[in-house]
């Protein structure tokens, strides 16, 4: 890996890193909008943690802001996970491992 792949995966993480704290910001404001005790039933959904009949229903409820919500997480948990293949592929490359395949150390995708 050349010397514009490392700048390429610097410069993706400083990205990540910034809208990161975008989407972290955004989603704490309008949590504040929402209220404690709905964002809470908000993230058991987002979670999977409530019974399907639950989980119905709280479906058939959301409105605007609470799909707004729950697209925040979804995109702030995707640029985390982008974020630790950036610093994953970075860490291997600084220890001089190339041949290093860090996508089998993502956790994100086992279950």
């Amino acid at each position: 890996m050349g010397p514009d792949d490392r700048s390429f995966l610097e410069q993706m993480a400083t990205t990540l890193d910034a809208s990161i704290r975008e989407l972290e910001s955004d989603a704490e404001h309008l949590s504040a909008d929402i209220g404690e005790e709905r964002v809470a039933e908000l993230r058991a959904f987002f979670r999977r943690e409530l019974e399907p009949i639950d989980l119905e229903e709280i479906r058939g409820t959301l409105d605007f802001d609470d799909r707004r919500l729950l697209s925040l997480w979804v995109r702030l948990e995707r640029n985390r996970a982008r974020r630790v293949a950036a610093g994953r592929k970075t860490m291997a490359l600084d220890a001089g491992r190339e041949d290093i395949d860090v996508s089998a150390y993502d956790k994100s995708k086992k279950t």
